[in-house]
């Protein structure tokens, strides 16, 4: 190398030493914030010692110079003379280390720089910032003092130099997040200091919670700045002191403050015990009795801790007034006394149905039924403490002798899980085949039939039961989605459908005045059978139309009864030549035929509703109830219909019988 090489050379040394200093300063203070110990500086001191063995180990790196090895043929050269009469293996010898010093000098560039490169990608893995920082330092001094690159050589130095560059960037950045942290720690314990302070100049020396609170926080904050540590550990240590020398008035002001708690409890007891009284009377009123014990009960949690010596009493006193009260309420508050009777049949029944689980061969079956027990053993009111402690006590025993039985016959419970596996199985199928089908109202019925028998069902593994159903769910899922789908594309189709009945409807209107009532019936009768048949319109819109449309029927109907009186029937049929004997059967059959079409008008209509109202429910466990209950509706019409459709063909043909014998005489 020539001089300006060797210059810039001892400049790159230079520099590598002094990163090798900041690094180690910059390890040492990271490790003394990170270990709150009271020995930190020895930490640090450790820290820099452990990284100078780690510079120790990287130089096993280095190739032996030209002075080294200079040095080591002079060594073998004083050693021959001093031994003339060497053996000859010892001269073999000499000869293997000679091989090896030239093997040594003939190490490529690139197997050098290589060398060097992967020693980087190895140390970089360790994620240690201090490691890392000096063994590029190190290496980079082996870098200036090794042989002259080649072009190989130059990309694994260009390589080196990319590593150290992203290095540098990343460690620069970490630096400025831990100094980012510090800052961020420090106005947090200034916070817990500032807080700290109010409480001693507040004197609130029985603050111990909260104190105990600042000082849990203030041990879990670690890394702030380095000459921030002291000043703030010594005034956080000078209010401890300040807060514990406080003891002996934290002790008094307890015990002050136990005796005031007995006193307001006594009185409470006291308040509670002429409250027993009132209501030991038939005609007490309970509902005010009752609102000054939950005020009293209230009272009563808000107060602290009583003196050791008498918190016993106190509380013995308290249960007795409790259960006193409870006991008078029952015997002279009929509404109580029958709620807790209600409650204690519930409970019975509950302890009966749990006793009876041992008997039942179902595990399975019985091991949910278990769970849903005690659901509703908590849903079930409270009873007096003895009768609900008693009734407890039966109900528990009952669960654990269950249980007991449960975990003696594992093996059959899982056999019957795997029985009710299969069965879920099967239901899982059936809910796949069904999802896909267009008729909406039986793939509904089918859907919910299959929900019904799967919770009949009884339970299988826990590792197995989410799984299953989810697919089950998945299957329900894929048909009701394209059941709302369905419904949703029929929403366009309502909006002519209103249109429709609304042309409909002014058709009506304009027959409300013709001047034939009997014609304008005929006409009305055709345009409520397209008003029938025009389908569904939104549900906003359904109930003004409907009412406007019956409006309409009844004026057109009403004027045409009015015309078909008794006296404009005799004389049209008269005119008819109908014998008087007869006359009297036609207009009667003629009556009870047009109060049949009134009727039949009405079951129309209301079948119609009907089934318009059951396509505004959403396909919801709610919503499908409410479409099957309009279901057995519109059946129930269709009865109906259908027996008044076959009396008028019954007076049809009665009528056309007795005007036809009259026209053949």
């Amino acid at each position: 190398m020539n001089l300006e090489q060797d210059k810039n050379t001892e400049n790159e040394k230079t520099e590598s030493l002094n990163d090798q200093e900041v690094t180690n300063e910059e390890a040492a203070e990271t490790i003394a914030q990170e270990t709150p110990d009271l020995d930190k500086e020895n930490k640090v001191e450790e820290a820099v010692s452990a990284e100078e063995e780690s510079n120790a180990e990287t130089s096993s790196l280095e190739v032996e110079s030209v002075e080294e090895q200079n040095s080591t043929e002079e060594a073998a050269n004083e050693s021959t003379s001093e031994n003339e009469n060497v053996s000859d293996s010892e001269e073999k010898e000499g000869e293997e280390a000679s091989d090896s010093s030239e093997s040594t000098e003939e190490v490529s560039p690139n197997q050098y720089y290589e060398k060097i490169l992967n020693k980087i990608k190895e140390v970089l893995e360790t994620k240690d910032w201090g490691l890392i920082s000096n063994e590029f330092s190190n290496l980079s001094l082996h870098i200036g003092e090794g042989p002259e690159p080649d072009e190989e050589s130059k990309k694994l130095l260009s390589e080196f130099e990319e590593l150290k560059a992203d290095f540098e960037e990343r460690k620069k950045a970490h630096y400025e997040e831990l100094n980012r942290k510090r800052e961020e720690n420090l106005k947090k314990k200034k916070e817990l200091l500032k807080q700290f302070a109010d409480i001693i100049n507040e004197e609130k020396w029985t603050a111990t919670k909260e104190v105990s609170q600042i000082k849990n926080n203030w041990d879990r904050i670690t890394q702030i700045p380095r000459d921030e540590i002291d000043a703030l550990n010594e005034r956080f240590e000078s209010f401890m002191k300040e807060f514990d020398s406080h003891k002996v008035d934290r002790l008094v002001k307890k015990l002050e403050k136990e005796e005031d708690n007995l006193t307001l409890k006594l009185l409470l007891l006291d308040k509670m015990d002429a409250l027993n009284v009132r209501s030991d009377d038939p005609k007490a009123d309970f509902k005010t009795l009752i609102k000054e014990y939950d005020d009293l009960h209230n009272q009563w949690k808000k107060i602290g801790r009583v003196p050791n010596e008498k918190n016993q009493m106190v509380w013995d006193r308290f249960n007795a007034a409790e259960d006193a009260f409870n006991s008078l309420r029952f015997k002279n508050d009929k509404e109580y006394r029958e709620k807790v009777e209600k409650s204690l049949k519930k409970k019975k029944k509950l302890i009966a149905e749990a006793e009876a689980l041992v008997d039942n061969e179902n595990i399975a079956q019985a091991a949910r039924k278990v769970n849903k027990l005690h659901n509703a053993w908590k849903k079930t009111g409270n009873l007096p403490q003895k009768d609900e402690n008693e009734l407890w006590d039966r109900f528990k025993a009952a669960t654990d002798a269950f249980n007991e039985k449960k975990s003696e016959n594992i093996d059959v419970l899982r056999e019957q899980e795997e029985k009710n596996y299969a069965k879920k199985l099967e239901l899982i199928e059936l809910a796949q085949a069904t999802q896909d089908t267009e008729d909406f109202d039986k793939g509904h019925q089918a859907m919910q039939k299959l929900m019904d028998e799967w919770k009949k069902i009884g339970p299988v593994q826990r590792k197995k039961s989410t799984k299953i159903w989810k697919k089950f769910k998945a299957a329900m899922d894929v048909f009701y989605e394209r059941r709302r789908d369905h419904f949703k594309d029929r929403r366009g189709e309502e909006k002519e459908n209103l249109e429709k009945k609304k042309n409909i409807l002014d058709k009506l209107k304009e027959l409300k005045t013709h001047e034939d009532p009997v014609k304008a019936v005929e006409e009305a009768k055709k345009l409520q059978e397209e008003f029938k048949n025009a389908g569904y319109v939104p549900i906003k819109s359904k109930n003004k139309i409907w009412k406007q449309y019956r409006e309409a029927c009844d004026v057109i109907y009403e004027r045409f009864r009015a015309s078909g009186s008794d006296l404009g029937m005799e004389r049209e049929l008269a005119s008819e030549g109908v014998e008087p004997a007869d006359r009297k059967k036609v207009i009667k059959l003629r009556k009870e035929k047009s109060d049949i079409k009134k009727d039949v008008s009405k079951l129309e209509s209301e079948s119609i509703q009907y089934e318009e109202a059951k396509t505004y429910f959403k396909p919801t466990n709610k919503g499908n109830k409410l479409r099957d209950e309009l279901q057995e509706k519109i059946d129930k019409v269709g009865e109906k219909l259908e027996t008044k459709k076959k009396r008028m063909s019954e007076i049809n043909r009665a009528l056309k019988e007795l005007m036809s014998s009259d026209e053949e005489e």
